[in-house]
């Protein structure tokens, strides 16, 4: 049976476009859970809901070869679970990963566009994983104020803009309030 993922806000809650694309399976912990980058399709209308392909026409046509993008789009998510663990968890930054996230920019360097204010606007798909890899570079490199966390509960990546610089879940709506449910029942059992 093949399910079709319907992107919607919920899928775009990291706080930055390369965290929410590290978020495409529906888990990352305990172990990983279903892929929901399933095929090509899914990637494009990703891309396409990100705002990182042109919005006319079907997303998927876009793609040049469908395969050969699901699979370096794949690779890329798997670099940023690297280099994001590593980082949330204050280690030195995997070179190899590096080196990959660097590699996949190079290739797709011809389709995007640099304004003159240092944003990146992705022209073509394989421009979309260049601007992909180009963010997590960024995010690495420069962090922002906030941390980069992972979920407690999915392990989904988020930089955590909460006040007190605390927060646990990917979300208040799906696994926070799973977590306090769970522990809601577990007091009053």
């Amino acid at each position: 049976m093949n399910t079709v993922t319907t992107w919607t806000d919920d899928h775009f809650i990291a706080g930055d476009v390369a965290l929410d694309f590290a978020n495409t399976v529906y888990r990352r912990t305990p172990e990983p859970g279903p892929d929901l980058l399933g095929d090509a399709g899914a990637l494009a209308t990703w891309l396409a809901r990100a705002g990182l392909l042109p919005t006319t026409g079907e997303p998927r046509d876009i793609l040049h070869d469908p395969d050969a993008a699901l699979r370096q789009a794949r690779t890329l998510r798997e670099l940023l679970w690297a280099i994001f663990d590593a980082q949330r968890n204050g280690r030195e930054l995997p070179a190899q990963a590096l080196a990959g996230l660097l590699d996949i920019a190079r290739r797709g360097a011809r389709g995007v566009a640099v304004n003159s204010d240092g944003s990146i606007i992705p022209l073509t798909a394989e421009g979309a994983c260049a601007t992909l890899a180009l963010r997590g570079i960024k995010l690495a490199l420069s962090p922002p104020s906030q941390r980069v966390r992972a979920c407690d509960g999915c392990g989904w990546f988020f930089v955590d803009t909460s006040r007190g610089r605390r927060r646990r879940w990917c979300s208040m709506k799906t696994c926070g309030n799973q977590s306090k449910a769970a522990r809601y029942r577990s007091a009053h059992r």
